[in-house]
């Protein structure tokens, strides 16, 4: 396998784990979670139940990331869920090291966006 498949591949697998580790967290123990559910949002429904929703669009994302489901696609919404948490996370803390964190984050997603390796994509 050639170099730049497994920077792709590990890029895959790194974002794949945010995702899906955060994901399970959130449906599993949404109570932790639920403050960053923003006050407007939450007309919508429970903290709990939009954190639950939340983590179930997250780990749709993290298995497309991993499996390699329509990647260009999954690797945008990515990266728009990411901007959408570091705003989120900007208005309720300020600048902090989570913010970091998620932009490096963030650049992951926009990174494989880019990347033309398709090595072991399974659809798209």
């Amino acid at each position: 396998m050639k170099r730049s498949a497994l920077h792709s591949i590990a890029i895959r697998i790194g974002l794949a784990a945010v995702f899906l580790g955060i994901g399970i967290w959130e449906i599993v123990q949404p109570a932790y979670w639920s403050f960053y559910i923003p006050k407007f949002f939450t007309g919508l429904g429970g903290a709990s139940t939009l954190t639950i929703v939340h983590g179930v669009v997250l780990l749709a994302l993290g298995i497309a990331v991993l499996l390699g489901i329509y990647l260009r696609m999954a690797s945008a919404l990515c990266a728009l869920m990411m901007a959408a948490i570091i705003i989120d996370v900007i208005a309720l803390f300020g600048f902090n090291d989570i913010v970091i964190r998620d932009i490096a984050i963030l650049f992951m997603a926009v990174a494989l966006y880019f990347d033309d390796n398709r090595s072991l994509v399974l659809i798209g």
